[in-house]
């Protein structure tokens, strides 16, 4: 999967849980990643209509299906976290076929008991994804569980992308140790709009020679913040002369913001040196 990235940009997917509230999910009693083995046609759909849009790549509906997460989670589901993380992988590579990646997501609070992460990635390796995704992470949860993949046999061979929703003060410090812990692609989703991604996209570039991420939410509302889709496809050519080579949208976001991230990195071509 990481030798794609060298041929141009790559689109991912949008916000899974913002779609799933449109159909429904109420986040006061239940949880997304469940939604894997009690309604997955919804997942399908959402999925469907992200390839439809131009994605490259998924992320499997698993973010907090981890043991700390479903234990968290209103509807306590952490009996089922190997059940929910297969089907999650399962109903992803369904839509995305053989031809397009599936990337196992794996959320912040696997971040936060040690072991977690591992036996979550462990099942995502298993069950066939592509790559390894830890997203809308903290510094030091992110530092600690990429140690720990790349420690075991099961996942350390396994393309390890890894997203923080807040980097430290000292941004390049932290990039550089990501990488050399072992993080194949660095970047950031979530909170942060894509004005505000693109400010800790130029210092992450100085810093280190790996692929970098940008998935960043929207503001809906906010007069400040012009988050439609004509706008995330206007930073497509800012982002990959910064060495960005995924890109998607995170909350708020949807397939339309994915169909105008696909448009703008079919226009803007192969990079040419990717800095």
């Amino acid at each position: 999967m990481l030798a794609e990235l060298d041929r141009g940009p790559m689109v991912l997917d949008a916000g899974m849980g913002t779609r799933l509230r449109d159909r429904g999910l109420n986040l006061a009693v239940d949880d997304p990643a469940p939604w894997s083995l009690d309604r997955p046609a919804d997942i399908l759909e959402i999925h469907r209509r992200d390839i439809d849009a131009g994605s490259r790549a998924l992320l499997t509906n698993t973010f907090g299906a981890d043991r700390v997460g479903l234990s968290l989670s209103k509807s306590v589901r952490r009996g089922d976290v190997e059940a929910i993380n297969r089907a999650g992988v399962r109903l992803a590579r369904q839509i995305a076929g053989d031809s397009r990646f599936v990337l196992g997501d794996i959320g912040l609070t696997a971040g936060t008991e040690p072991g977690a992460a591992g036996e979550q990635a462990a099942i995502l390796v298993d069950a066939g994804v592509d790559a390894l995704i830890l997203e809308t992470f903290l510094f030091d949860n992110a530092i600690a569980a990429v140690k720990e993949l790349r420690a075991s046999a099961s996942t350390s061979a396994a393309p390890l992308i890894v997203s923080l929703w807040r980097w430290p003060e000292a941004v390049e410090d932290a990039a550089r140790r990501l990488a050399d812990a072992g993080a194949d692609v660095i970047g950031i989703n979530c909170r942060p709009p894509m004005h505000d991604a693109l400010a800790i996209v130029r210092r992450l570039a100085g810093a280190v020679a790996c692929p970098l991420l940008v998935k960043p939410g929207v503001a809906p509302g906010d007069p400040e913040e012009d988050s439609t889709p004509a706008a995330f496809a206007v930073a497509v050519p800012v982002l990959v002369a910064h060495n960005v080579r995924m890109i998607g949208g995170c909350c708020g976001t949807t397939e339309a913001h994915i169909a105008a991230l696909a448009a703008a990195c079919a226009n803007h071509g192969k990079p040419e040196n990717p800095l």
